[in-house]
C-alpha cells in the first residue's frame, strides 16, 4: 500500500496565531426545518407567540394573514433563509374559527330539505338543545300528523284541482306550526352556547322541510369578527411590530 501525501495551504488572518486540524469523520450538522401546525384553534397563533419569546429580528421576518370570510388567522414565524441555505426554517401556525359540529348536523340556513317525517325524527333525538322540551315534542306530533291530515282533507274535498290541494296543505302548515322556537346551541368551538331562533319553512306541494334562522347568520357574521379581532388586538400587544394582513 503507498502512502500519499496531499498538501494543502491555510491561510489564517485576522490575528489568528493557532490552526487546529483534526483527522476522521466529522461531527453531522443539524438541519432544522420550520414546523406546521394546520386545523388548530382561532387562539394557536396568539398561545405560539405568547410563549415564543421572539427577537426583533424574528418579528422583522415574521408575518400574519387572517381572513372573516374563510375564518381563519396565520402566522408564518421568521420566515427568512439563512445565508447560505435553501431550508425553509419558517414556522407556520394556522388557526381556524371552527363552526360547532354540533350546530353544524342541524344543517340551519343550508338549504337542507328533510321530509316531514325524517325531521320529526331528528327532532325527537336533540331535544336537548330546546329551550322548552315541550315544544320540540309538539313538533314531533305536529310533524308525523301533517301529511295524514292533509291528505284526509284532500280525499274528502269536492274539487281535487292541483291548486285547492295546495291551499289546503298551505292552510294546515301556517295553522299548525309555529313560527320560530329557540335552540341553545354552541356556535364555534371553544365556545359558550346560545340562544337561537329558529323557523321551519315547509313546501306544502311536498311537505319538504328547511330549517332558517336570520338570527344565526347574523350571530355568526358579528362574533367572527370579534373572535379574530380580539385574538389580533392580544397579538399587537405582545409583538406591535408584527407585520398584520387582511386577506
Amino acid at each position: 500500500m503507498s502512502d500519499t501525501t496531499e498538501q494543502i495551504k491555510v491561510t489564517v488572518e485576522n490575528g489568528v496565531k493557532e490552526l487546529i486540524i483534526r483527522h476522521g469523520e466529522a461531527v453531522l450538522i443539524p438541519v432544522y426545518h420550520g414546523y406546521k401546525l394546520e386545523g388548530g384553534a382561532i387562539s394557536v397563533v396568539q398561545e405560539y407567540l405568547s410563549k415564543a419569546s421572539a427577537t426583533h429580528e424574528e418579528i422583522k421576518n415574521s408575518f400574519i394573514t387572517y381572513s372573516y370570510e374563510d375564518l381563519f388567522l396565520k402566522l408564518v414565524f421568521d420566515c427568512r433563509l439563512r445565508a447560505g441555505s435553501i431550508i425553509d426554517h419558517a414556522d407556520r401556525i394556522d388557526g381556524v374559527l371552527k363552526l360547532h359540529p354540533e350546530l353544524e348536523k342541524w344543517k340551519i340556513n343550508k338549504d337542507k330539505a328533510y321530509d316531514n317525517m325524517s325531521l320529526s325524527h331528528f327532532i325527537k333525538m336533540n331535544r336537548h338543545f330546546f329551550e322548552n322540551k315541550d315544544i320540540a315534542m309538539q313538533l314531533v306530533g305536529t310533524l308525523r300528523d301533517i301529511r295524514v291530515k292533509a291528505e284526509s282533507i284532500f280525499e274528502t274535498s269536492d274539487d281535487k284541482r292541483g291548486n285547492a290541494r295546495e291551499l289546503i296543505a298551505q292552510k294546515l302548515v301556517e295553522s299548525n306550526i309555529p313560527d320560530s322556537f329557540n335552540l341553545k346551541l354552541p356556535i364555534f368551538v371553544g365556545e359558550k352556547p346560545q340562544t337561537v331562533a329558529v323557523e321551519i319553512e315547509i313546501n306544502p306541494k311536498d311537505f319538504g322541510c328547511s330549517l332558517v334562522s336570520p338570527d344565526l347568520k347574523e350571530i355568526i357574521d358579528l362574533e367572527t369578527r370579534a373572535i379574530i379581532d380580539a385574538e389580533l388586538n392580544a397579538i399587537r400587544v405582545l409583538y406591535p411590530d408584527l407585520k398584520i394582513f387582511q386577506k
